[in-house]
C-alpha cells in the first residue's frame, strides 16, 4: 500500500470514530507502529489531523464539539498536571460543580478521601466519584448528549437553583483574551453561564491548546473567571485581562498565583 493510500485510510478512520490510536491503525493497515507515527506526523504537518498522546484526533476546530473519546486522548499529561493544581483548591465540606470535560474528569479521579459534595452533569464523572465513599455525588438530570455523555436541558437548570455552589470547576473549547470563554454546544454554554452566576468561585481548567480559540457560543468573559489553571503561561493578553479583574493564574510548575 502506498503512503498516500495509508494516509487516506487513516483520515477515513478518523471521520468515523473521531479518534485513532497508533496501535489500532497499525493493525488495520498491517504496518508497524513507527510507520503509522510517521503518517500521523505528515498529516499533522498538513493540518489534516492533530497528534495526541497515543494516537490522533481530527484537526482542532474550536467550533466543533468533539466526542468524549477524542477529548480523552488529547493532552493527557497536561490535563493531569492541571488537575493536580486544581485539587489543592478543594477543601473539606465544599460543595462543587464539575462539568463534563475530560480535564475535570482527571480532577475527579484525585478526590479520594475528600469529604465534599459534587454536582455534575457528566455521567462518567458521576460514575468515577461514586467509587469514592467520602464524596457525595449529585447527578443533574436532563437529556443525555451522546457525544459528551452529559445531561443537558431545563431539568439540569432547575436542579441547580436548589444548591449553593462554592467552587465551579469547568473547561471550555476556546479561550480568547478579548471575547472570553466559549463552547461548541449551545446547551453546555447556557448551563455554564448559569453555573457561573450561582457559584462563589469559577475555576477554569484549560490546557494551552484552547488558548486563542473562539468557539461558537461564548458563556463568560475573563472578568467572570476567578482562577485560570493551565500548564504553561497563556500569553500577555490573557494574563493582563485576568489581572485587570482580580483573577488568578495558576501553573503546575509553581502552583501559586502568577
Amino acid at each position: 500500500m502506498l503512503a498516500v493510500e495509508r494516509q487516506q485510510r487513516i483520515l477515513d478512520m478518523l471521520s468515523k470514530s473521531r479518534a485513532v490510536t497508533t496501535t489500532r491503525a497499525a493493525k488495520v493497515l498491517a504496518v508497524s507502529a513507527e510507520t503509522v507515527r510517521r503518517d500521523f506526523e505528515k498529516l499533522a504537518a498538513e493540518g489534516r489531523l492533530s497528534r495526541e498522546h497515543g494516537g490522533a484526533v481530527p484537526a482542532n476546530d474550536g467550533r466543533r464539539d468533539l466526542p468524549l473519546d477524542s477529548r480523552e486522548m488529547a493532552s493527557v499529561s497536561e490535563k493531569e498536571a492541571i488537575a493536580r493544581v486544581a485539587r489543592a483548591l478543594i477543601q473539606k465540606g465544599d460543595t462543587l460543580f464539575f462539568d463534563a470535560s475530560s480535564t475535570v474528569f482527571h480532577l475527579a479521579r484525585l478526590l479520594a478521601d475528600h469529604e465534599v459534595t459534587v454536582l455534575t452533569n457528566a455521567l462518567k464523572i458521576a460514575a468515577e466519584l461514586a467509587r469514592q465513599p467520602a464524596v457525595e455525588v449529585i447527578l443533574l438530570g436532563g437529556v443525555v448528549n451522546h457525544g459528551s455523555l452529559s445531561c443537558e436541558g431545563s431539568l439540569a437548570d432547575q436542579m441547580l437553583e436548589s444548591y449553593h455552589i462554592q467552587k465551579a470547576f469547568m473547561s471550555c473549547r476556546g479561550l480568547d483574551a478579548e471575547r472570553g470563554v466559549s463552547e461548541a454546544n449551545a446547551e453546555q454554554a447556557g448551563l455554564k453561564r448559569k453555573i457561573i452566576r450561582l457559584s462563589d468561585q469559577t475555576i477554569v481548567l484549560a490546557d494551552s491548546t484552547k488558548m486563542g480559540l473562539k468557539s461558537s457560543y461564548f458563556f463568560a468573559s475573563l472578568e467572570d473567571i476567578d482562577t485560570l489553571i493551565t500548564e504553561r503561561p497563556p500569553g500577555k493578553q490573557v494574563k493582563r485581562a485576568l489581572q485587570g479583574s482580580g483573577g488568578k493564574l495558576l501553573l503546575p510548575a509553581e502552583e501559586e498565583p502568577a
